[in-house]
Parts: C-alpha cells; structure tokens; sequence
C-alpha cells in the first residue's frame, strides 16, 4: 500500500512549530548587570534579581533618578554596576527588555490599574520608545501548567475508560463514523465502574505463559470469540483514541470530512503511543494491557512494528507531562494529506500550543532543553514509521483473510483505520 508521506523531521522545526522562537542554548550572562542569567525574561537573558526589578518597577508608583552621571549601569567603564535604580531601569529598556511581555494576572485589579497607570507614566518619561502595552494574559508558566493539568487528568480518565468493565461488542460500534457522530463514551467509565479480577492472575507475565494466538490466525473466520470479561485489545484501544480526539474543542470545529481523515491517519500513531507510554511506565520493556496480559506475536515483524515506539520512551526517560504533550500533538497534525485548508490552519495552530508548552517544559526543567525538545519531538517520526509498518503489514497478512471473512464477524474500526 502506498501511503502519503508525512513523517515529521525532527530536525526541521520551522515545520513542525511554524514561528516557534527557538533559543539555541541556555544564556550565561545577564544582559543588565553582567551577573548570572537564570532564562530569557522579557526577551532578554537576565537574572532573577534584574527580571524582578523590572516588573516591580513597571507595575509600581515610583520614578527614579540618577543622583550621578547616569552612567552606573555601564559596563564598560566598570566592572560592577553601582547601585542605582534610575540607571538599571534605563539599561533594562536599552538592552531590549519588553513590558509587552509583562505577565499580570487579569484578574487582579489593582495590579491591573498601576499597570495602566504606569503606561502613561512611562509614556512621558525618557523612556517613550518602549510605549507599555499591557499583556493581561497570564503567565505562560501557567498557561503551561493548565495545558498540563487538562491533558494529565484527560489520560487518567482514559486509562479509567480503558480498565472499565465497558466492553460492547465490535459489531454494536459500526466503523469510524459511526464512533464520530455518536455521543463520547469516556464518562462511561464512571457508570460501568472497573473491570472485576484486573489484572487477571492467570495471565501474569512470565516464561511459562505462553503467548496468545497471532493476529493472522484469530482473523481467520472472524474475529477472536467476544467475552464481556476479555477485551480485544487493538479494537477497544482505538475506540479509547477516538473518544480522546472528541474531547478537544478544536476537533469540533473541523468539518465531518476532516474529522474522518484526521482519525484515520492518527489513530494507530496515539494508540501505539498509548499503550508504550502505559507499559513503560510500568516498567515493562513490551506491550501490556490494563489487564495484566503481554501484546505478544509470533511473527517477528509484528512483534517489531508494535514495540518499536518503546525504545525511544525507554531512552529518553520520557516524563507523563511530556507523554501528553506529545501525544496531543501527534493528535494535531495538519500536515495530514486530503485535509481542507481550514482544517489545516486550525491543527496548526493548535499543534503550535502544545510544542510551545513542551519547549517551555523542557527550558525550564532541563539542562539542554532545545536538545530535549528536539529528541521528544523525533518520537513522532518513530510512530509515523511504526504505522506506516503495521498498516503494510495488515495489508499483506490480514487484509486477504479479512475478504474472506463474514461481514459481521469484521472489526470495522481496526478496517476503517489500517485502509487508509
């Protein structure tokens, strides 16, 4: 099967983050005071002692002047600056930091007053050029935490969904569209609550269990037989991935015809995501499923495709706030071929929200965070290729006895997925 080519580089970022301000390394040096830089603050490496002066400085009542030459903070003609407030605030404007970027809580009100304030405080003073236009959006620290907290608690209600004793039968969910314009099922975890006798103790890992039947042969005459008890676990894991992709706005405002194009190509690539993140996490070098049994196959190549987004997991020690981040930006993807240019604008402007929120994550809790970011970022190369592999795989193994096979006896959301 001949399938678009839509692999992200991890080495062109442009592409995949268009307009993302990309930091080469770590500043070294405050561009205010010469002493240690702790980040970009307000566009401009600077301490945290320089960083706090100026935001205290733009939100309060107070004016400065220089009882020298105006000269203290120039760097030039000595070595330490010399303790001046008029001078440090001119040299935080004349080395380009921006009040732009201030960060206020809106909902402060008084703050937000001062700020106003201080606009035209600053508007008359020697320091016109850099008019203050105030920023009442929040801190991209919390943005970045509340991105966080809505895709954390998001997982943990999928992984309740996936455990859940909510198990219809293949042939009540009739392919993609059918999933699509029905009602989200994830609540239905509550409702059903989990699945008695998880993880099942008769199918604990170890050497003596032998592996469950592969794929080619349960398909032959259908499916494996359902059990209320005993998921099929490629089918429900999709299931699980579409219901996650409803629960975004964004995908609400996609046309049904998009919706359908955007979860047939990403589907398997979050599913694979899903299930190597779950095991790794676990601490399990290989597939396994919530109720405690090894994804294992007899044919070697459909062992590989399905263990081949853990290795990178392992390597990287990926961290859960990265795992969602990721994995909702694999979600994002308007580089999908076939999608109209609305959809297109739309997944890149969301795709461009969560790198943003991961390249923050990774400058500020990583020694290397560009370097961290970019590796992260090469995951989603590795899981294009992983199901570019399982989808050729399906067609040259499992698509020939699927023809054969009743219809009824098809899953037609693994067909709608892999077909495509």
């Amino acid at each position: 099967m001949d399938e678009p080519s839509c692999s992200n580089s991890p080495v062109d970022l442009p592409e995949i983050i268009p307009q993302l301000k990309v930091y080469a390394e770590r500043p070294k040096d405050c561009f205010v005071c010469g002493g240690s830089a702790s980040g970009y603050h307000y566009d401009v490496p600077a301490c945290n002692g320089c960083k706090t002066f100026f935001r205290r400085y733009v939100i309060s009542k107070r004016l400065f002047t220089c009882k020298l030459n105006d000269d203290c903070f120039d760097l030039s003609t000595r070595d330490v600056p010399v303790k001046c407030r008029a001078c440090r605030i001119n040299k935080c404007f004349a080395v380009g930091m921006n009040p732009h970027a201030l960060e206020v809580d809106k909902t402060n009100t008084d703050c937000l007053k001062e700020v106003t304030k201080r606009k035209n405080m600053i508007g008359n003073d020697a320091v016109n050029e850099k008019q203050l236009v105030l920023n009442s959006l929040e801190s991209m620290e919390n943005k970045i935490q509340k991105i966080a907290d809505m895709l954390t608690y998001l997982e943990l209600k999928l992984d309740q969904f996936r455990a859940s004793s909510y198990n219809p039968h293949w042939a009540e969910v009739r392919g993609l569209e059918f999933v699509l314009n029905s009602t989200n099922r994830i609540s239905l975890a509550d409702k059903f609550g989990p699945m008695p006798g998880w993880p099942l103790l008769d199918n604990n890992l170890s050497p003596s269990r032998p592996p469950p039947l592969s794929h080619e042969k349960l398909v032959i005459g259908g499916p494996p037989p359902y059990s209320p008890k005993k998921k099929h676990w490629l089918y429900f894991n999709m299931l699980a991935t579409i219901e996650y992709a409803k629960t975004f706005m964004f995908f609400h405002e996609l046309l049904p015809r998009d919706q359908l194009i955007l979860i047939r190509y990403t589907t398997l690539a979050c599913v694979n995501l899903l299930v190597s993140f779950s095991s790794v996490s676990k601490k399990y070098d290989t597939a396994v499923h919530p109720d405690g049994t090894l994804q294992m196959h007899r044919n070697q190549e459909y062992y590989s495709s399905n263990v081949m987004s853990i290795i990178p997991l392992i390597r990287y020690q990926v961290q859960q706030i990265e795992y969602v981040l990721l994995k909702a930006i694999c979600l994002c993807n308007p580089a999908v071929p076939d999608l109209s240019k609305h959809a297109q604008l739309l997944l890149a402007e969301e795709r461009q929200k969560y790198s943003e929120a991961l390249l923050d994550h990774c400058i500020r809790n990583i020694g290397n965070g560009p370097s961290r970011f970019t590796d992260l970022i090469g995951i989603i190369d590795v899981l294009e290729r992983q199901q570019r592999m399982q989808k050729d795989l399906h067609l040259l193994y499992i698509a020939p006895l699927v023809a054969k096979t009743p219809k009824d006896n098809i899953v037609q959301i693994i067909e709608d997925v892999m077909d495509s």
